[in-house]
């Protein structure tokens, strides 16, 4: 059975189970979180173009923004990137405005040190978040398939009240073949490995360095 799309991955979900329930959305939906808190891939990184409001400190952040990677000027040639701060230790000037020197995430949204005094210009590197019901496929699915799967199939035990085990065991396999043929593509990918649930954090697979 091919599982290239949203429909097709339902489908096999219903047979790999011998179930075809109302909840298989749900069990796509919360193995999606897992996907997307343990697997990065080199598709993920998307740019989008963002303009600043008048008088303004904010930018509301992309639908599906997962983490930053850049944010950079594009006003003026050529581009500059715009530093990034924790939220706690940005100087914010209310009473000025001007071009922006430093920005942090804010909730949903940008947060810049200071009012802009035009529609400043950016470029936002950024990680999306997966969301296969919204898109339909992904590179996740399209690559490796078998990620999905099993994921969704554990999800679709643990609301049957069925041992999971076999097919988290798969979900792991999986896991580490994406991991090994991403790192391969992206040679400093970051992929957060399954021990951080158990508190070793991020840890760079190429060399074991947390």
């Amino acid at each position: 059975m091919a599982i290239t799309n949203y429909t097709e991955l339902q489908a096999a979900i219903s047979s790999w189970h011998h179930r075809d329930v109302a909840q298989i959305p749900d069990f796509i939906e919360l193995a999606e979180v897992r996907i997307n808190n343990l697997l990065e891939s080199r598709l993920s990184e998307v740019d989008t173009t963002l303009t600043a409001t008048i008088a303004s400190r904010y930018i509301a952040l992309p639908s599906r923004f997962k983490s930053v990677y850049g944010l950079w000027l594009t006003t003026y040639l050529p581009r500059d990137e715009i530093q990034y701060r924790l939220p706690e230790v940005l100087n914010v000037d209310e009473n000025s405005s001007g071009q922006p020197d430093y920005y942090t995430i804010d909730g949903s949204n940008i947060a810049f040190n200071r009012k802009a005094d035009i529609a400043y210009t950016f470029t936002l590197r950024y990680r999306q978040k997966y969301s296969i019901a919204t898109t339909t496929t992904n590179d996740i699915l399209t690559n490796y398939p078998d990620v999905y799967l099993f994921s969704s199939l554990v999800e679709a035990c643990l609301f049957a009240r069925d041992d999971p085990t076999i097919f988290e065991q798969r979900f792991q396999s999986a896991v580490e073949n994406a991991q090994i043929s991403e790192s391969k593509n992206k040679r400093h990918a970051t992929i957060i490995s399954e021990a951080s649930l158990i508190g070793s954090g991020r840890q760079n697979i190429l060399n074991g360095d947390s």
